[in-house]
């Protein structure tokens, strides 16, 4: 049973030249709990599937072809107020800039607060500073009780990311979207918000998609990855398979374009 079937995706963003095609065929199948990492360098298509599967590119005014169906509904019929009620909802995102997604004049406890009032309206106020606080305990915020009230500015890029993924995780969604959501942190922190979003997919059974330009953070949290190459998948499999035994040529210079420092699998892919 599949949570996420896309088949035969396009992404084709208007320019003066004509269309251009980022997403060209793409396909593949999601199950609840699993992981599912997109792979490939920047310009590749990674993160235009990313969007199309928000409903975000509507300010882009990008062409959506083929079909998305989330546990039977066809995302590409949604008008915007059903995509508002989904989104936040039964899918999250956690993008890569924390900075840029948080408001940098509300207290991030009202940031991830807001995420209760429009989706639980029912909720009271002491109800939702409660789930807040635990959501921010959750995640690994020491003196959250402090904290809730703090501002972006006033936290470490770690904390940060910590927030946001708080309030992608809020309501407990069936499906998370994470594009590239450790690139601007340092490999120490990376590894604490790899394991605490492993954590936290595998207690709720959440279905996650993986979006990455790092083979070792694949290899470390998703047991599928498609391998992706100027918008077509160029190489499809288990992680295992893939990372071990690259039957693509390109799949093979993006594991030998890997630092020797790198962590995760390394010792079993290199």
């Amino acid at each position: 049973m599949s949570i996420l079937s896309v088949s035969g995706l396009t992404v084709d963003y208007p320019s003066r030249g004509g269309a251009v095609r980022a997403v060209d065929g793409v396909s593949f199948t999601l199950a609840p709990g699993s992981v599912l990492g997109i792979v490939g360098e920047s310009g590749s298509g990674k993160s235009s599937i990313g969007m199309a599967l928000m409903g975000l590119t509507a300010a882009s005014h990008a062409t959506i072809g083929g079909t998305m169906t989330f546990d039977g509904t066809d995302l590409l019929s949604l008008n915007r107020s059903q995509w508002r009620n989904l989104r936040g909802d039964r899918i999250a995102m956690v993008f890569q800039d924390a900075m840029a997604t948080l408001n940098p004049v509300l207290r991030v406890g009202d940031q991830i607060a807001d995420v209760f009032r429009y989706h639980r309206p029912k909720m009271s106020r002491r109800e939702i500073r409660a789930a807040t606080l635990s959501l921010l305990e959750r995640v690994g915020i020491r003196d959250a009780a402090r904290r809730i009230d703090s501002f972006p500015h006033q936290l470490s890029g770690g904390m940060r990311q910590r927030v946001v993924i708080a309030a992608a995780i809020a309501l407990k969604p069936d499906l998370l979207i994470a594009d590239e959501p450790t690139t601007a942190l340092d490999v120490t922190v990376q590894a604490q918000i790899l394991e605490l979003m492993d954590t936290l997919i595998r207690e709720q059974n959440t279905a996650m998609v993986m979006i990455s330009h790092d083979l070792d953070v694949v290899g470390d949290v998703c047991d599928q990855v498609v391998v992706m190459k100027d918008g077509v998948i160029v190489e499809a499999g288990s992680v295992d398979d893939v990372l071990s035994r690259p039957q693509h040529s390109y799949t093979r210079q993006l594991l030998d374009a890997r630092p020797i420092f790198g962590a995760g699998r390394e010792a079993q892919y290199g």
